[in-house]
């Protein structure tokens, strides 16, 4: 009985590695690789060093406005 076990396992460990040849290492059970996106809506946000836009805005228009008054009284 234990030879017809071993025998059985030994030809199951040998489909397996046939099946991971076949597939080049690949798992089809698992399904497809995951796209871009998906990845993407795991990584989390980072805000570091960002300033939100309105301030961006309303620095950029006060250098504009004091370079045009600076120019207006030369």
């Amino acid at each position: 009985m234990d030879h017809m076990f071993q025998a059985s396992s030994s030809a199951d460990i040998d489909q397996s590695i046939l099946k991971s040849v076949l597939t080049n290492g690949l798992h089809p059970e698992e399904g497809p690789e995951p796209s871009l996106e998906d990845l993407e809506r795991e990584l989390p946000v980072v805000d570091d060093g960002q300033i939100p836009f309105g301030d961006l805005l309303s620095r950029v228009v006060q250098s504009i406005y004091a370079e045009l008054s600076e120019l207006a009284e030369t």
